[in-house]
């Protein structure tokens, strides 16, 4: 049966359907009689080009109301009557991408259960959040980015649309909709279930489709994935995970299915702070010992500080120093790689073509990080005025520094700058090469040799457990305090 309507929301603030997008598109139109795509503001002409060379329809609508607004615009051009035309009706929005498995295979099994008047891809479970007003009540419902509609629920199905509240934030949108739907319908005697088996996991976590993705593609063959699992806080995983299942999605999709992830990332990098990218999908890499080592162009100070165009298919190096004396200035020397150094790890660029710009992994001396965040807190209001001036339009992620530089040196991939390297003239200036590389869709990473990698775990194990008792944290926080206060009176003097 491939008589459905499937009503397709989009929304991108530069109004481009991407190629993640059109992959999702394409392979839910096979799926339906009708696809009907409708956009939140304007569409760019070459989106709109394409959806008018493959005959989709599709409605650009002022930009308010969210995914509930756009739902209930499309379904009123559509209108009342012509649903009877459908055994389904499927409201999808973009936050999902794929399909990175079988469709027809989720089509099949949900269609063998004709009980069901309602279903959906996912569920979250009930939960209390105070995101969602005094009480904080969350019922176990159906995930809104994908909820199919059959005949008999039509009629209620239409009623709901013309009532409902339309939202002004993603708080409203999820109290209005999302919470309020499944437990609707099902309260007027309808039936509803979902493709993924939650009852697995419905005692380690309230939204398993966020949490651990690729279970859900290997167990249930859930053939979509949530595009935030790439750009969601990080801080928000590690309440809730181990803080891998971004990096595991990223690697199976890539290595084992026809999804573009990779257009994918470059997609989101514009538009996603670049922390949350990097921390979700561990953006660290080991220097590779017997790849064969890549060319190196070794820019000069005086041309880094005038400025200065660059091939695309070239890497360059440039040199950084944040400190000029004492413990922190002796490890950024430790980090710094040298012309052999600098060859082998330029081989990332082959193996990761989003890749542009590439620096020494940050020193473990402790001591580094702390003075690393103090530097970017002190810089921040400079690169902002900076990035205004150079018309770069990246969010940051302002709490935390970028991912790189961490000092020493940084490797550059010339197509991710094809406007070329600005002027840059001092040590805080350095801050603007991963955001002009991202504006551009280039991500920026870190490596390391093995022996650095493998330190790691202790440096992290030794600074995590003090604070498991009252008394390594209260010694913690002497220490800490005590070196706050040394370093305020040094830069006193």
């Amino acid at each position: 049966m491939n008589n459905r309507l499937v009503i397709y929301f989009h929304y991108d603030p530069r109004g481009q359907a991407d190629t993640a997008c059109r992959f999702a598109v394409q392979a839910m139109r096979k799926q339906s009689r009708v696809l009907f795509f409708v956009h939140n503001g304007t569409l760019t002409q070459d989106s709109r080009a394409w959806l008018m060379e493959n005959e989709i329809p599709f409605l650009e609508r002022e930009n308010t109301g969210m995914d509930v607004g756009a739902y209930r615009d499309a379904l009123l051009q559509i209108g009342r009557a012509a649903l009877d035309g459908f055994e389904e009706v499927i409201l999808m929005n973009y936050t999902l991408a794929g399909p990175v498995c079988s469709l027809q295979k989720m089509f099949d099994q949900m269609q063998a259960r004709p009980e069901l008047d309602f279903w959906g891809l996912s569920r979250h479970y009930a939960m209390r959040s105070r995101r969602f007003g005094r009480q904080g009540r969350v019922p176990e419902h159906i995930q809104s980015h994908f909820i199919a509609v059959r005949r008999p629920m039509y009629e209620d199905f239409w009623q709901y649309w013309q009532k409902i509240s339309l939202p002004h934030t993603y708080e409203e949108s999820i109290r209005f909709h999302e919470t309020r739907f499944t437990e609707h319908f099902a309260g007027l005697g309808y039936h509803w279930d979902t493709v993924v088996d939650g009852e697995a996991l419905r005692d380690v976590f309230v939204n398993p489709i966020m949490a651990c993705p690729m279970e859900l593609i290997l167990r249930d063959g859930c053939p979509f994935f949530k595009r935030r699992s790439l750009f969601t806080p990080y801080g928000d995983e590690l309440r809730r995970t181990d803080g891998r299942a971004a990096a595991q999605l990223y690697t199976y999709v890539k290595d084992n299915t026809a999804f573009p992830v990779d257009d994918l990332i470059r997609s989101l990098l514009p538009t996603q702070p670049l922390t949350r990218m990097s921390q979700n999908l561990h953006w660290h890499y080991r220097i590779p010992e017997s790849a064969q080592r890549k060319p190196v162009v070794f820019l000069s100070t005086e041309e880094v500080e005038q400025g200065r165009t660059l091939q695309p298919e070239t890497i360059y190096a440039v040199s950084l120093s944040w400190f000029r004396e004492g413990p922190l200035h002796w490890y950024e020397g430790q980090a710094t790689w040298d012309a052999s150094a600098a060859a082998a790890a330029a081989a990332l660029f082959e193996a990761h073509p989003t890749l542009g710009v590439l620096g020494p992994a940050m020193p473990l001396y402790p001591a580094y990080a702390r003075a690393k965040w103090r530097r970017w807190q002190t810089d921040l209001p400079v690169v902002k005025k900076a990035m205004q001036q150079l018309h770069v339009q990246v969010p940051l992620e302002e709490e935390q520094p970028l991912p790189v530089p961490n000092g020493g040196c940084l490797l550059l991939r010339g197509a991710a700058f094809p406007q070329g390297l600005p002027p840059l003239k001092e040590s805080k200036d350095f801050w603007l090469l991963p955001l002009l590389a991202q504006q551009n869709g280039f991500y920026s990473a870190d490596a390391g040799t093995e022996g650095q990698i493998l330190a790691c775990a202790d440096v992290y194990q030794a600074s995590l457990w003090p604070v498991q008792t009252p008394a390594g944290a209260g010694k913690l926080l002497a220490r800490r305090i005590k070196h706050a206060l040394l370093d305020s009176r040094e830069a006193d003097k």
